[in-house]
């Protein structure tokens, strides 16, 4: 019987760690930045969806130099909601991105 509170004590010890790693990771799963500075890049994609309400576009993009971030499909908020007006699904674009070190941004697009 004394094993099983151990048992439980480690499980939420190892949990407790887990929670820890995945806050690290930030926002969409990869490593945050260190705050000191913004970092920015440029990249080029295809537009999945526009949510104009929000502010966001969803872009299927390649490797964006200047921020060591790979190929994906990914949401990103946009600087300012008029940049969405012209924007099309499966519309090609270039973006340039930012990123504080906790979330990025879209600071252009066309």
């Amino acid at each position: 019987m004394k094993t099983l509170p151990l048992l439980t004590l480690i499980a939420a010890l190892s949990a407790g760690g887990a929670l820890a790693q995945q806050e690290s990771m930030g926002q969409h799963g990869m490593q945050t930045a260190p705050a000191a500075g913004q970092k920015t890049g440029k990249g080029t994609g295809l537009i999945q969806r526009i949510d104009r309400e929000r502010g966001t576009v969803t872009i299927k993009h390649g490797p964006v130099k200047g921020l060591n971030m790979s190929a994906m499909t990914m949401s990103f908020p946009v600087k300012d909601k008029a940049m969405l007006a012209k924007l099309q699904p499966l519309q090609k674009v270039e973006f340039a991105l930012a990123f504080d070190g906790k979330d990025y941004l879209i600071t252009e697009i066309k």
